[in-house]
């Protein structure tokens, strides 16, 4: 064993390995590295030993999910009304899905629903109810916010990969919808615009849709009838 090998641990040193730990390596190494292989080297201990903690990827990805997500509070603050609670979470899972890219890929792929998901969902579907809404529109409301926040986080992602051509992604797709339009002069606004979506700042256009979907929210409140 070397000493100058940051990943091997000192001899007669025991392994500091839990589940909390395998998921916090998880997210250093990002969801598309993060190999029950990889993991294990950079804790310094055979793959094996992580079994005693996670059962398969699944399992691992749903301890790295509530990792990214501890600690978070969904709670509605007292003064706080649903509109700007609502923006509060959203902003909140957005920030996770920036600070741990692959996460949002991760929950969309995962079979089972990590916990830490669940009982986010229900603790705002909660102060909805709290706040007025029906269970229904509750639930249909934070479904429709979670399942677009989770959609434009992994489409920016993407944006951000190699395409085919050696370009970003997002270069060929902005170069895609100008050629379609190059000859079509009324039309021209619209990749004009569609281009500087793709080129822009992706949480500007994130939150200008969650803007549309609680307008829309809105009119599902009650007491604003």
């Amino acid at each position: 064993m070397s000493v100058q090998d940051p990943v091997r641990r000192a001899a007669g040193r025991p392994a500091r390995v839990t589940r909390q730990a395998i998921a916090e390596a998880a997210l250093r190494l990002g969801p598309d590295r993060a190999t029950l292989t990889a993991i294990g080297r950079a804790l310094g201990v055979d793959h094996s030993t992580l079994y005693r903690h996670v059962k398969n990827r699944d399992d691992l990805m749903r301890a790295a999910v509530d990792r990214a997500l501890d600690g978070i509070s969904w709670q509605r603050g007292a003064a706080e009304d649903w509109r700007a609670y609502l923006v509060r979470v959203s902003e909140t899972v957005w920030d996770v899905y920036e600070r741990h890219p692959g996460v949002a890929e991760t929950i969309r792929m995962l079979a089972a629903t990590p916990s830490s998901v669940i009982r986010a969902f229900a603790r705002i579907c909660d102060d909805l109810r709290d706040a007025g809404f029906s269970s229904v529109d509750a639930m249909l409301i934070v479904d429709s916010i979670m399942d677009m926040t989770n959609d434009s986080a992994v489409g920016w992602h993407r944006l951000a990969g190699a395409s085919a051509s050696g370009t970003t992604v997002a270069e060929a797709m902005r170069r895609s919808w100008e050629a379609e339009f190059a000859a079509d002069d009324g039309r021209e606004p619209v990749a004009a615009l569609m281009a500087g979506v793709i080129a822009g700042e992706p949480r500007l256009w994130w939150r200008r849709k969650l803007d549309l979907l609680l307008d829309g929210a809105a009119g599902l409140w009650p007491h604003g009838r």
